[in-house]
């Protein structure tokens, strides 16, 4: 019943990953050229936070490279240890930031199967 509930129902506001793309709200990593991985990383890390990105991983209008890919190997042990309990949604990891403060960060599936790295207030 709950999967028809609102089968009928009109679509009053959505907010999609374009908007959010055109908005400047979250960063395609994809379009990134030169992310020096050290290590294997988890391929479905697709999208980041522009309040994440804005944590150490920009200088001014520039990506630091090496900080970015040190992010996602730390993202990508989270989501590891995350697949291996059973998750299949919201991943969950403690990452240590470019000024050594430590936060959570969390990778969420988003509506085109990859995944979006954000700070949790940013979900």
């Amino acid at each position: 019943m709950a999967e028809t509930l609102f089968e009928d129902a009109e679509i009053i506001y959505s907010y999609t990953l374009k908007d959010a793309l055109e908005d400047g709200i979250i960063m395609d990593l994809s379009q990134v050229n030169g992310i020096p991985l050290y290590a294997p990383v988890c391929k479905g890390i697709r999208y980041a936070t522009s309040s994440l990105m804005g944590k150490g991983y920009l200088e001014g209008d520039k990506i630091n490279l090496p900080n970015l890919a040190d992010l996602l190997i730390q993202v990508s042990q989270g989501i590891r240890k995350g697949l291996a309990k059973g998750e299949d949604r919201l991943f969950e990891a403690k990452v240590e930031f470019p000024d050594g403060h430590r936060e959570k960060v969390w990778a969420v599936l988003n509506e085109k199967g990859s995944l979006t790295i954000m700070l949790p207030e940013d979900y």
